[in-house]
């Protein structure tokens, strides 16, 4: 308990917002995101392959511009409220995820992480225990099969959060069906410009893929962010958002580039018990922490071993494999 108590005072001390500072990041994440595009532009009116060269950056500048506009849906990137509201929607624009509805599932997912009696509400990747996989039936054992594949999760998911952000649902209140329905309707406009001047091809291979491309990275970096062999899952009675927050979330060591294209989000373990950290203070606040905690780091060259640990086995307390000992028996 004291150090739980030394970590949460720790991470207070990190709550300091520089607005130049985050001005900076933003425009800078902006100018090179307009850079990229308009050079590709460019390279398309010389040669319709050269915006080849492009489709890598403007993937990863657009992940950067996702991060921001993370940190502006948890208020953390500007002292203002309003200030991080219009920017956030802004990029929300850009990375085709309109914030309201980016905002509602993540701040969802933050207060229900790693809670078993809550799955049903908590936006995260779905997960059955292996007690309900064997008791599963035999079109829900090949549907989750399929859904946790590898495949799913790097080709076919990409897309999926590409399209499913078009979608308005009323369910999740007015403002954010309404945002939505705003979003789509310029998109539309767009598209259909696009479309009547013979521009698709340019549209896809300048923007589209690399849009792809970052949410081909955003999946890799959203699953083994709670989804790895030592996670933690907890029943009500015994769930916290402590230990939810700082075992459940991994401390992901991904090197310098990375880092900055995730605005530090390899140190989800403190992003997830201080929100209110800014994204350029992550690293100092996670090296503070970390002198109090029995954090193990994973590593992406990991990446496919948690990839196919997609069980929770409740008597190990592990993620664990389909194929694991646990269920080899099992379809």
């Amino acid at each position: 308990m004291e150090s739980r108590n030394i970590v949460i005072t720790t991470l207070r001390n990190y709550e300091v917002i520089e607005d130049q500072k985050s001005l900076r990041i933003y425009l800078l994440a902006l100018s090179l995101f307009f850079t990229s595009i308009t050079l590709s532009c460019i390279s398309y009116t010389i040669n319709p392959v050269f915006p080849v060269f492009f489709i890598l950056p403007s993937g990863f500048i657009l992940c950067r511009l996702f991060v921001i506009q993370h940190d502006c849906g948890h208020y953390s990137l500007f002292t203002k409220r309003r200030y991080n509201k219009i920017g956030g929607t802004f990029l929300g624009f850009l990375t085709m995820i309109p914030s309201n509805l980016w905002n509602h599932i993540h701040d969802t997912h933050h207060g229900l992480v790693g809670n078993l009696n809550e799955r049903s509400r908590n936006p995260e990747l779905w997960t059955l225990t292996v007690n309900e996989y064997k008791k599963a039936g035999i079109a829900k054992r090949i549907s989750y099969r399929i859904f946790r594949s590898i495949i799913m999760r790097l080709f076919i998911t990409p897309l999926i959060w590409i399209l499913a952000p078009r979608i308005p649902l009323f369910h999740l209140g007015i403002k954010i069906f309404v945002s939505i329905i705003i979003h789509d309707i310029l998109f539309g406009i767009v598209l259909y410009f696009i479309i009547t001047n013979n521009l698709f091809f340019a549209f896809t291979i300048i923007y589209l893929i690399p849009l792809y491309f970052f949410n081909f990275m955003a999946s890799i970096f959203f699953y083994v962010q709670h989804q790895f062999e030592d996670t933690v899952w907890s029943n009500e009675d015994e769930w916290n958002l402590y230990d939810a927050s700082i075992y459940g979330s991994s401390y992901l060591v991904v090197g310098k580039f990375l880092s900055w294209v995730s605005g530090n989000v390899g140190c989800h373990h403190v992003h997830h018990l201080n929100t209110k950290i800014p994204c350029y203070l992550l690293p100092a606040a996670t090296n503070d922490a970390n002198q109090y905690l029995n954090v193990e780091p994973i590593y992406m060259k990991e990446l496919f071993h948690h990839l196919r640990c997609v069980l929770w086995d409740e008597n190990t307390k592990k993620l664990v494999s389909i194929k694991s000992q646990t269920c080899k028996k099992e379809l």
